[in-house]
């Protein structure tokens, strides 16, 4: 008999690499479903606990109402999202238990008994100290609320895998990992009877679901982790915050990229479709979700975020300091303050004798904030903008109040902004807006009307210091007329009640058949 050619080496290999991978595969889901298993069991020990940590019974509140928010100290538009939610559902659902899944709060706010060991970078606020602060930055009356006892803080311990910093290569996938990491954890905390999500992490739907098939799953969606534009960007090879210049430079790592992208949008709009109800903050993360989930376009409601429009609309539209500019956001690389120092620098050497002021007020979230706002700073120094540029950090709602009742612009430079709270603000305050030409600001926000403009747009630091002059330059009542008109819309259009009304009718509503408005159940 003639003797068998042996297996080449490669194959032998390659069938031991497959082997392996499945023995993975497996071991891993047999893992998790012994976990899920245990956590199952064991959550209404934990349920029971957090009845008995606010002072009410499961009689009073049957619905735990769990929102996944892992900054909620942080003081940004997200957060006004939130609060504005949790005072909504205190008001007019006082069935209800609220729960904050938050890296903010530490090891003494977990439901476990015994709490868990500390952690490197644990939360050092408590539930007190976040609604403090709330009511400071936002003016949202949550810690003076007579059912106060009705919101609950629990702590997750690996918040530091989806910051900034923490992944240098893969940032997409490391984070959406860091954001199934904080899921168990979260659902190790407490399973609620609703999970609303108010970030946009999306992969941990599917984890919901594995751990409960009765959770209702809403999600109120800020901006996709991943869009078109983004994989256009890369396909394009132009560079940008999300696609470095070493990568739009070579045609290989593009590719490359490009393959990733492709992959992870296929896996995030499985993630998205895992939840029950989507809502978006605006027409451009809206128009991006319904091409992700590929469903009709305008399938995705849009519930656009709360301003607290009534007391910025009572600042006085006359008397602002001529030159005087503001910046309201936080200190993130999106937010693109770099590009707001150099589009000054270009204003004030085409024009010298104009009177320009920047002030760029914003909240510091974290170390690697802190490190971004000295490297601004530097820049400012390098621009000879020292005497023109102001930073105010972390300041409370007063003082910002007060700074918008002075200034006459309001300056925001994110691209893609998908919603842009603070031009919104800036609009209800009395300012003239200038704002980046894309998303939020130019479909949903500052849009011209019958009667004229509401704000002004640019798409690059030259466009934007010859925007800047040119309001500098427009006479007074030109001015007040613009001012008038955006003060209009943003009251008529994205106040509080408007908010709350799409908050209940758009997401809460759809969630649960049986929600109630005022005590009583809907017809």
């Amino acid at each position: 008999m003639p003797r068998a050619s042996p297996v080449p080496w490669w194959q032998s290999v390659l069938l031991a690499a497959l082997l392996g991978a499945f023995s993975l595969a497996v071991l891993t889901a047999q893992l998790l479903s012994a976990h899920v298993t245990r956590v199952r069991k064991t959550n209404r020990k934990r349920r029971a606990k957090l009845y008995a940590d606010a002072g009410v019974s499961k009689a009073d509140c049957p619905t735990v109402v769990g929102f996944f928010h892992p900054y909620c100290n942080a003081g940004g538009g997200g957060e006004r999202v939130l609060f504005q939610a949790l005072l909504h559902h205190l008001d007019e659902h006082p069935d209800h238990l609220l729960v904050v899944y938050t890296g903010d709060v530490g090891r003494e706010n977990s439901l476990h008994v015994p709490p868990p060991p500390p952690w490197s970078e644990m939360g050092r606020a408590t539930g007190d100290d976040i609604l403090e602060r709330c009511s400071a930055r936002f003016a949202i009356p949550l810690a003076s609320h007579s059912r106060r006892s009705q919101i609950r803080f629990v702590p997750l311990r690996s918040r530091s895998m989806v910051g900034d910093k923490y992944w240098r290569r893969l940032t997409l996938l490391g984070q959406s990992w860091g954001s199934v990491k904080m899921g168990l954890e979260a659902l190790g905390e407490c399973i609620p009877d609703v999970w609303c999500d108010t970030m946009g992490y999306a992969f941990v739907y599917p984890l919901v679901r594995s751990f409960s098939s009765k959770t209702r799953i809403g999600a109120y969606v800020h901006y996709p982790t991943i869009s078109t534009d983004m994989i256009q960007r890369v396909e394009t090879r132009a560079a940008s915050h999300t696609n470095s210049a070493s990568v739009a430079a070579s045609s290989w790592r593009s590719r490359a990229k490009l393959l990733y992208y492709r992959l992870f949008a296929f896996a995030y709009s499985f993630a998205l479709r895992r939840a029950d109800v989507l809502v978006a903050n605006g027409s451009w993360t809206a128009a991006h979700l319904d091409t992700l989930t590929s469903r009709p376009k305008g399938s995705t409601a849009v519930v656009y975020p709360p301003c607290d429009t009534g007391s910025l609309s009572s600042l006085p539209l006359e008397g602002r300091q001529p030159g005087a500019v503001v910046s309201l956001a936080q200190f993130r690389p999106e937010k693109e303050h770099a590009t707001q120092l150099r589009l000054l620098r270009l204003a004030l050497d085409k024009k010298p004798d104009l009177p320009l002021h920047l002030v760029l007020m914003g909240s510091s979230r974290d170390a690697s904030d802190e490190e971004r706002i000295a490297s601004l700073r530097a820049l400012a120094t390098e621009l000879r903008l020292d005497e023109h540029v102001e930073f105010v950090v972390n300041a409370p709602y007063s003082e910002v109040i007060e700074r918008l009742s002075r200034a006459s612009i309001g300056l925001s430079t994110m691209r893609d902004e998908h919603f842009g709270i603070n031009v919104v603000e800036f609009m209800a305050a009395g300012l003239v807006t200038l704002s980046h030409a894309s998303a939020g600001p130019l479909l949903d926000i500052a849009v011209k009307t019958d009667a004229g403009p509401t704000g002004f747009h640019a798409d690059e630091p030259a466009a934007f210091a010859a925007e800047l002059i040119r309001i500098v330059s427009t006479p007074p009542d030109e001015v007040l007329a613009i001012r008038k008109r955006a003060r209009a819309r943003a009251v008529a259009t994205f106040g509080t009640k408007a908010f709350t009304d799409r908050w209940e009718d758009e997401l809460w509503a759809r969630l649960d058949s049986d929600a109630t408005r005022g005590g009583k159940k809907r017809q």
